[in-house]
């Protein structure tokens, strides 16, 4: 990354892994008041308790890919059949002055690794397939057909996020709200961190057969 730039840290997980209850967590702590927590825009439909400029840019299909075009984004991904985008100038400002957190899936997130090489990668995993199905039913968003694809695209999101650099294992949320915010308050090395948290995600990660 670039010297004059501070740190990028993206995190990702499957739907329903506990990413956004595990930030607003971490952004309640003092420490976090000097990073910046990255806004994407989307053409998805706003849920209960969204906030316009706080989770998302909520926007138009037909604007989302004006924006595309015009090459407004770093990087873009189809979720489900909804459009995200993370604003490439939002990125580069905030990164001359403070550190920056994306919330992204692991397409995202490898599109950024590109850009932006010592960016680092942050897997939120859940213990298990089954913990990750109830919690996706417990928070009764979607409906039976979308969980069941949110499911089946879970396998493949924590095949691929075992490549990341971090790797939490959120089984015990106080546990996995430490563990993030040591890697980005401390900026431990990747290798103390993992030899600590390896053996535990070996005998915990999701059933992918």
């Amino acid at each position: 990354m670039n010297k004059n730039l501070h740190n990028l840290f993206v995190i990702s997980s499957p739907s329903g892994g506990g990413k956004t209850s595990l930030l607003k967590a971490f952004f309640d702590d003092h420490r976090a008041k000097e990073i910046v927590m990255s806004i994407s825009h989307t053409t998805r439909k706003k849920r209960p308790g969204d906030i316009e400029g706080k989770d998302y840019f909520f926007i138009e299909k037909e604007d989302f890919l004006k924006k595309e075009k015009k090459n407004d984004f770093i990087e873009t991904a189809n979720v489900f059949g909804n459009l995200y985008g993370t604003d490439k100038k939002f990125v580069y400002d905030q990164l001359q002055i403070s550190d920056v957190i994306l919330e992204l899936d692991w397409q995202g997130a490898e599109s950024i690794k590109r850009i932006f090489p010592d960016a680092f990668l942050i897997s939120l995993i859940p213990p298990s397939y089954k913990d990750l199905e109830d919690r996706l039913r417990g928070r009764a968003l979607d409906t039976d057909n979308a969980i069941s694809k949110r499911l089946s695209e879970s396998r493949t999101e924590v095949t691929k996020c075992l490549s990341f650099d971090f790797l939490i294992l959120n089984d015990e949320f106080k546990k996995a709200l430490n563990d993030l915010k040591e890697i980005i308050f401390n900026k431990k090395k990747v290798n103390e961190f993992e030899s600590r948290v390896s053996s535990k995600l070996t005998k915990n990660l999701l059933d992918l057969k």
